[in-house]
């Protein structure tokens, strides 16, 4: 019995010029379009959308948490394992001879910056969301939670 070569020659039809450029132009407006439907969705029927979404919410969390915890369980494994490894510090990423553009202080300086910025985008908006209906008058009973008092 032969094995199968990989399918990996698929042919994809690209668009040669415009705003797709180079990208499948039926798989762009498919998903376009279904993020599109998914939003209308939720605009005209909220209660509808909630519900469903909701329990396919649950169902996913409910099917998959532990697969995830496994998974990522073996992942940090496996980035431990790399990490104690000494032979993987001395790869070269790069021409062989040729000085990396920056020192490992300004790389982990970049990398911090990033995650800072990240934090920053995603809380600013969620923080004082949160904090709307659990503040320290909400919690003492002075304001209704999400309520105008609760600001």
């Amino acid at each position: 019995m032969s094995i199968k070569q990989p399918f990996t020659d698929l042919q994809i039809p690209r668009a040669a010029s415009g705003f797709y450029e180079g990208h499948s132009l039926e798989i762009a407006l498919l998903s376009k379009g279904i993020m599109v439907a998914l939003v209308i969705w939720a605009l005209v029927w909220p209660g509808n959308a909630n519900g469903f979404l909701g329990s396919l919410n649950s169902r996913l969390l409910e099917d998959f948490n532990p697969f995830y915890i496994v998974i990522v369980g073996f992942f940090a494994f496996f980035l431990i394992v790399v990490a104690l490894l000494p032979q993987t510090g001395k790869r070269v990423m790069g021409p062989v001879g040729e000085k990396p553009e920056f020192s490992n202080f300004s790389w982990f300086s970049m990398m911090f910056g990033a995650g800072l910025g990240v934090g920053l985008m995603v809380f600013a908006t969620a923080e004082p969301l949160g904090l709307w209906g659990s503040n320290p008058v909400v919690l003492s009973g002075a304001a209704d939670a999400n309520s105008e008092g609760a600001s």
